[in-house]
């Protein structure tokens, strides 16, 4: 066991690390445009479906939806840019 590397790793800034990942990914996304964000999330989606071949089960859609639905309440609420 190499503990001055579990050390390091540990000690790491992780506030920093977590930034560049931000960044990475956000220059990523505005140099390839939208389809590159739904190709990435699409790669989520299977690399869950692997672990979790049952996600999302009829429980986690309806309680999806059931945010959806809210924040579609929510947003009727604020209404439009410029009152119109």
């Amino acid at each position: 066991m190499d503990l001055r590397g579990i050390q390091e790793y540990v000690s790491r800034d992780w506030d920093a690390v977590r930034l560049a990942k931000d960044r990475y990914w956000a220059d990523r996304i505005h140099r390839l445009g939208a389809a590159e964000g739904l190709r990435v999330g699409d790669e989520l989606r299977r690399q869950v479906l692997v672990l979790h071949p049952g996600w999302p089960s009829r429980a986690d859609r309806e309680a999806d939806l059931a945010h959806h639905v809210r924040l579609a309440e929510l947003l009727r609420r604020v209404g439009r840019p410029g009152g119109r």
